[in-house]
């Protein structure tokens, strides 16, 4: 456990406050300059950071509906266990990782979903809704400390009426490497893809066409700074043959991490690019940037932590037709995309994490705790870890 401790410090986490879905959402949106729980299921690998844990999330409200209601809940579970038969003397690898989620939303089934900006069909297209959203990774740690890992996500549904069929599938794989290139650096590579199939009772929208993802992080600690400097690059593809259909995304960027008294900070700069092209249409360029931030610290008790980060993008579009407009992420609107987030965590003796993203009009409902009238929800996403 202890080489565990010494890496998860060495990538810049504040350590007795893993990371969770909840945490992230809450501190900056998204997690491309700091590790976390989240990053396992875009590289297998790090199940080996978090072994022996059980992770739940009771899902996040829709924003949008006058009447709430949970969403995409999820649980699973990582056990590790140790192949170095002298584990009394401190060492424990190599190690082998095995984690199991069920019913999580991977961000591939935006292209099934009709309410995303990603969705590959037309207005009328009437999909089922894949279920069976399984996880399975594998991941092994070898006696030098490399972790390498692979896994694997499953989301299905065929539905057959009168000899007429709809099916939508999502197979995804990807495969992962973490390596301590140096005694102060870690390089984490991830490669992954899979296809998607998704017909409709009128039309074919795509089958077994391909998306992909390669993703490379180097955290490089700065001992002056009790910190890691990050360098990040991604590039994201989607191909679909009906009206061919190529859509690539890709960010780069340098982030800054840095364990501050009784917390953690990270901020980030990234180049962001996005192109679409196809025959139904003309082609769109998307050429920007992102700046984001997150914070975290205990107040009052040191059980009890505070959070508060925030995102902004601003892109140019281009669609090709002589019309070019600035576009950007919205400042309010109660999504996972907009402008800042607020959260609070609880650890009780380091071994169950309770993570609480607040809904952005907390503020100014809190006093609906103590009155009679009606309540709009005050939390937006619960999350929990406990280590065994």
């Amino acid at each position: 456990m202890r080489k565990t401790i010494i890496f998860i410090l060495a990538a810049g986490c504040f350590l007795g406050s893993y990371a969770t879905d909840a945490r992230v959402i809450s501190m900056g949106k998204h997690d491309a300059f700091f590790m976390d729980e989240v990053s396992v299921f875009r590289n297998p690998a790090n199940v080996n950071i978090y072994p022996n844990m059980v992770y739940g999330s009771f899902g996040k409200y829709s924003p949008n509906d006058s009447n709430p209601q949970l969403m995409d809940p999820f649980f699973g579970v990582i056990v590790s266990y140790s192949l170095n038969e002298e584990t009394e003397a401190g060492g424990q690898y190599p190690m082998l990782s095995l984690g199991a989620m069920f019913n999580r939303y991977d961000e591939a089934l935006n292209y099934v979903n009709s309410n995303s900006s990603d969705f590959i069909g037309s207005s009328t297209s009437t999909l089922e809704e894949p279920l069976g959203k399984f996880d399975l990774m594998l991941g092994y740690v070898l006696q030098n400390g490399v972790m390498i890992g692979a896994g694997t996500y499953l989301a299905m549904q065929t539905k057959e009426v009168d000899n007429e069929r709809s099916e939508t599938k999502i197979y995804k794989g990807n495969i992962g490497l973490n390596w301590p290139v140096a005694k102060t650096m870690d390089l984490e590579i991830s490669l992954g893809g899979g296809s998607i199939t998704a017909i409709d009772e009128n039309e074919t929208i795509a089958d077994q066409d391909y998306f992909g993802r390669f993703e490379i992080r180097l955290f490089s600690a700065l001992a002056g700074i009790n910190g890691d400097f990050v360098p990040r690059a991604r590039i994201d593809f989607l191909n679909i043959e009906r009206d061919n259909i190529l859509k690539v995304d890709v960010a780069a960027g340098l982030g800054l991490n840095l364990n501050i008294d009784k917390g953690f900070f990270w901020a980030g700069l990234e180049f962001l690019y996005g192109q679409m092209d196809s025959n139904s249409s003309e082609s769109i360029q998307n050429v920007g940037g992102r700046v984001s931030f997150g914070i975290e610290r205990n107040i009052l008790w040191d059980w009890f932590v505070i959070r508060v980060g925030g995102q902004k993008s601003l892109m140019v579009n281009n669609t090709g037709s002589n019309e070019t407009v600035l576009v950007e992420n919205p400042s309010f609107d109660e999504t996972e995309n907009d402008l800042v987030g607020l959260g609070f965590g609880i650890n009780i003796e380091n071994r169950l994490r309770i993570d609480v993203v607040a809904s952005e009009i907390f503020p100014y409902t809190f006093s609906n705790l103590i009155s009679s009238g009606p309540q709009k929800y005050l939390f937006s996403r619960v999350s929990a870890t406990y280590s065994f």
